[in-house]
């Protein structure tokens, strides 16, 4: 399948929210989702198999960061490289927003992603204790954004 990165749309929303619901611990809601979505500074991208969501990522900008707010790929098409691929092909329009490097923060139990961070090249800055309402630490990464040159 040749997937194309495509700025996510309002009915997108519940599909993000559903499969935030089904792979993170403390999901963002859909009404916490519609808000960030209509913020100017918050950017929300998708990958698309017909009408199905595949992956989304959601990064918010802030001066030169770009904030990773969340990012997960339906567990029916993980294993196809999309949750780096979704990364990595939102760089440009993160850099286009202003941003130099994307931050954000994973789950310390969640060596899967923090493997794929590090193969794209993410950086682990450190731990910031008790982060997740649930009390559990997270790893704070970080990753160089690259200008297209």
């Amino acid at each position: 399948m040749a997937w194309r990165l495509e700025p996510a749309r309002p009915d997108d929303l519940a599909p993000i929210a559903a499969l935030e619901a089904a792979v993170f611990r403390e999901p963002l809601s859909q009404a916490e989702l519609e808000a960030l979505w209509a913020r100017p500074d918050v950017t929300y991208v998708v990958f698309r198999d017909g009408p199905r969501l595949a992956a989304y990522f959601g990064f918010q900008v802030t001066g030169p960061t770009a904030h990773v707010i969340s990012n997960a790929t339906d567990p029916a098409y993980r294993r196809r490289g999309l949750g780096s691929r979704i990364l990595r092909e939102a760089e440009p329009l993160a850099r286009a927003k202003g941003a130099r490097w994307y931050l954000g923060e994973v789950r310390v139990s969640n060596a899967e992603q923090r493997r794929i961070l590090a193969r794209l090249g993410w950086s682990e800055l450190g731990v910031c204790p008790r982060f997740f309402r649930d009390g559990e630490d997270a790893v704070v990464v970080w990753r160089l954004i690259e200008d297209g040159r």
